[in-house]
């Protein structure tokens, strides 16, 4: 794991390295009127920081159990499958049912069928959870969301 971590964080690097430079070769502007580079600029750096910290980190502690077993195969691999194809369902039906419908089943799925919540749990999370996104991508942040069929 240890191995791993080191090497995903120097990928890391090398890409917040990357997206620093070239963000400086385009206007930066400024914090009350950013430009094009502002964004990348600091996108770049926060992904530098955290490479960093996960270097520093990956250096210094000791696996658990838990990563030991499910890095070698004892662990619920299968789950890792059901969620990537869970978020593959996801993509192709937000267009047909919306955005709020199918966030709300598809985070139905991972908390109740992933996450092992109990039934109600996974109802009201998932409820929250698109209630929340709704509002900050749609109310305030006014992001055009897909409506769906239902136009719901």
């Amino acid at each position: 794991m240890k191995r791993f971590d080191k090497i995903g964080s120097l990928l890391c690097l090398v890409v917040a390295a990357v997206a620093i430079w070239q963000s400086v070769t385009i206007p930066m502007g400024r914090i009350g009127k950013p430009g094009p580079g502002f964004l990348p600029f600091w996108v770049g750096v926060i992904l530098a920081l955290l490479s960093v910290i996960l270097w520093i980190e990956a250096s210094i502690r000791k696996p658990s159990p838990d990563q030991v077993r499910f890095l070698s195969g004892e662990g619920k691999w299968q789950y890792v499958i059901f969620t990537g194809i869970a978020l593959l369902v996801y993509t192709a039906l937000m267009e047909i049912l919306g955005f709020r419908i199918s966030t709300f089943l598809v985070l139905i799925f991972l908390f109740w069928f992933i996450g092992k919540l109990k039934w109600w749990v996974s109802l009201t999370g998932a409820l929250v959870v698109t209630v929340g996104t709704h509002l900050i991508f749609k109310v305030v942040l006014k992001v055009q969301l897909p409506m769906g069929l239902f136009r719901f």
